[in-house]
């Protein structure tokens, strides 16, 4: 969720920093800055989109892939990870 300001440059994050227990695992953290287009490399950009969000929320099958249990099949394609 994105601070109260005008200028929207930073928001609210959950982070996944490893596979394992999501409690263990999962952090919310406050002042991420906010992805720009800017961000993504030039020759990636058309790949890529940016969408602007207000809530999310974790589903049973995110904390399974998070787990580690599937992670053969489907996982993040990097650590650490936002979901």
């Amino acid at each position: 969720m994105l601070e109260k300001s005008n200028d929207f440059k930073t928001m609210r994050a959950a982070l996944g920093k490893d596979y394992g227990d999501i409690d263990e695992m999962i952090s919310v953290n406050e002042g991420v800055p906010v992805p720009r287009i800017s961000d993504i490399p030039k020759k990636d950009r058309k790949n890529w989109i940016i969408i602007k969000t207000l809530a999310v929320s974790l589903a049973p099958g995110d904390c399974r892939v998070l787990s580690g249990k599937t992670r053969e099949l489907q996982g993040p394609p990097s650590l650490p990870y936002i979901p």
